[in-house]
């Protein structure tokens, strides 16, 4: 059974997207704000699309929205890198994580910013 819990590491392709899970406490007015993305560990947690199910995660945890921002404009951020980090402890095989979050200040601020800028909701809060 545990063998079955292992996955390797997969390139994650520019074209991917990958979703991020975001507490209602990160909404202001029906707006997402640029808070939500931070560091959990050594990177910041998110789901590879291709491995994920945004609906299920959605009704397992109805106080999460879902939201989802490409590879691609991920890496075009800084030095934002988004890989795949499978965690076998929570059975997730579209865990992923992006590095290269400063560590704090304008440079956070800014980084921040201009992830919510390219952040979807996609699926959203039946009752904000």
């Amino acid at each position: 059974m545990a063998d079955e819990l292992e996955w390797a590491a997969e390139v994650i392709p520019d074209t991917d997207s990958v979703f991020m899970r975001a507490h209602r406490s990160h909404f202001w007015n029906g707006e997402l704000g640029p808070g939500v993305f931070r560091k959990q560990g050594e990177g910041m947690s998110v789901d590879e699309v291709c491995f994920s199910s945004s609906d299920q995660k959605s009704r397992k945890n109805p106080e999460r929205q879902r939201g989802i921002n490409s590879v691609l404009g991920i890496r075009q951020i800084r030095d934002l890198t988004v890989e795949h980090t499978p965690n076998r402890q929570q059975a997730n095989r579209a865990h992923s994580d992006v590095y290269g979050l400063p560590e704090g200040g304008e440079e956070l601020t800014e980084v921040r910013v201009l992830l919510r800028r390219i952040a979807d909701i996609a699926i959203p809060l039946t009752n904000p």
